[in-house]
């Protein structure tokens, strides 16, 4: 695991020391952070290799924060010319040639989420995993509001460390962050209550093996203590062995195992909340609002949050039934001629599209494609075959998809179409989908060949859809 800097360090201790943050992106970290560190007295400066037009979006977020902004390809040599603090954002790796000239230099290098680590004075609930780590996070968010405790959500899910609230935090406040695998690779802390969903395989562009990822992974419980508490998916064993080594109280959660502290679906298709032999119903499972047993198993780990910080079973069972999902996250637009329309952007992986397509029992039409990041498409491609009708490739990647479809379809079973705007895929779409089935936005890529995001790519998709599907009445 890597570490950058694991002193204790105090907000007081950046008034007027000269601090650089490297990467700007897209802004959402750097200009909280930018904008905290100004307010406790730093000197900032953000560097980035790109161009001002390339960060347009990044330097609006900016805005009037008094930094400096040095850009362009020689930002790297000015990026350490004379700086006390470094800091890092998620997605610059942390062994880049900058970051290990401000180690070989003796300069403290910082994260944001490591900052708030140290200074928070509330509880913190981190939440991770491959996928699933969105919608956990919202419904722990709603189960806990449910309490007296002032919930504050933040990491992966916002803007990155909430530090714009570290001055208001108290001990009775709880802290919920989305904590992704970039956040934890350089955390060398662990939240109160730590939350797997899966440990699946993303981001091998970024992390280079597998074992990287997980290791980044396994960042979420190994400074754990005897008091804290790791919340862990029993049905997924890659989830089950980052434990190994770590001194938290395991509460798993699961869809076949009845766990003796946690919770699980029985028999009769309810979730129940366990503590040794007292068992406590929350609600029936056909009652959820979202579907899918990938969303069954989100419920479950967040009634065990629940349940760690005292919310009562009645309120936690009431508020799995009301939530709604979370858009673009399996988020049904609307129907059409009896086709589903369904906007699942945020499935970047395989893994996902495959959840995805287990979800509904109906035959599928699905968009694939954008940029791979060195993913692996077979299983993909076979869950294809077996559960999907076609299959709309678009982006950079959809050449590689259609390869595996062809390995996968031998008998051709699969109407395969390839578009070059998500427009065309859309109309594609159209013409394949029969009533019953549904029409899927489900990538399994990233988007950044064709969108900014993949929130960008599903607001597209929708706003496409709802020029002609009529609204799901549930």
């Amino acid at each position: 695991m890597t570490v950058l800097f694991d002193q204790q360090i105090h907000a007081d201790e950046f008034r007027g020391r000269r601090v650089t943050i490297v990467g700007l992106g897209k802004g959402r970290t750097t200009a909280g952070l930018a904008r905290f560190l100004v307010g406790k007295g730093a000197v900032v400066t953000v560097t980035d290799p790109k161009s001002a037009d390339d960060l347009r979006e990044g330097i609006e977020r900016i805005g009037d924060v008094p930094v400096k902004l040095v850009l362009g390809p020689s930002s790297d040599d000015m990026a350490l010319a004379d700086p006390e603090f470094v800091f890092v954002i998620p997605g610059i790796r942390p062994r880049s040639p900058t970051i290990l000239r401000a180690i070989n230099r003796k300069i403290p290098v910082l994260t944001d989420m490591a900052l708030f680590f140290q200074l928070s004075a509330a509880p913190i609930v981190g939440v991770t995993g491959t996928k699933g780590k969105t919608t956990t996070t919202t419904l722990i968010d709603r189960v806990l509001s449910r309490g007296t405790r002032r919930v504050v959500v933040g990491g992966n899910i916002g803007t990155g460390a909430p530090l714009h609230e570290l001055d208001r935090l108290d001990p009775n406040d709880v802290v919920v962050l989305e904590l992704s695998s970039f956040q934890l690779e350089t955390l060398g802390h662990s939240p109160h209550v730590a939350v797997i969903t899966n440990v699946l395989e993303d981001h091998l562009d970024h992390h280079g093996t597998r074992d990287a990822y997980v290791a980044a992974k396994r960042n979420i419980v190994a400074w754990q203590g005897r008091r804290d508490i790791a919340v862990l998916n029993l049905d997924d064993p890659a989830t089950v062995s980052l434990h190994t080594g770590a001194e938290s109280e395991v509460r798993g959660f699961s869809l076949s195992l009845h766990p003796k502290r946690g919770a699980f679906l029985n028999e009769r298709g309810e979730l129940v909340l366990t503590r040794g032999d007292r068992q406590t119903v929350l609600c029936a499972a056909a009652e959820l609002r979202v579907p899918g047993r990938h969303n069954i198993a989100n419920a479950l780990a967040a009634a065990i949050v629940g349940d760690a910080f005292d919310i009562d079973a009645s309120a936690i069972g009431e508020a799995l039934r009301e939530f709604e999902g979370v858009p673009r996250r399996l988020e049904t637009i609307g129907e059409e001629r009896g086709v589903l329309w369904v906007n699942d952007s945020a499935a970047t992986t395989p893994a996902a599209t495959e959840t995805a397509l287990a979800a509904y029992e109906r035959p599928a039409v699905v968009i694939l494609g954008g940029v791979s990041k060195g993913a692996d498409f077979s299983s993909l491609a076979r869950a294809l075959v077996r559960r999907a009708r076609g299959a709309v490739l678009i982006g950079q990647a959809r050449d590689e998809i259609a390869q595996a479809i062809a390995v996968a379809d031998t008998a051709h079973r699969l109407v395969v179409k390839t578009a070059d705007s998500l427009e065309e895929a859309v109309a594609a779409m159209r013409e394949v989908a029969q009533p019953g089935d549904v029409a899927l936005l489900s990538p399994a890529c990233a988007s950044f060949d064709m969108f900014s995001s993949a929130d960008e790519r599903g607001n597209r998709f929708a706003a496409l859809v709802r020029q002609f599907v009529a609204p799901v009445s549930r």
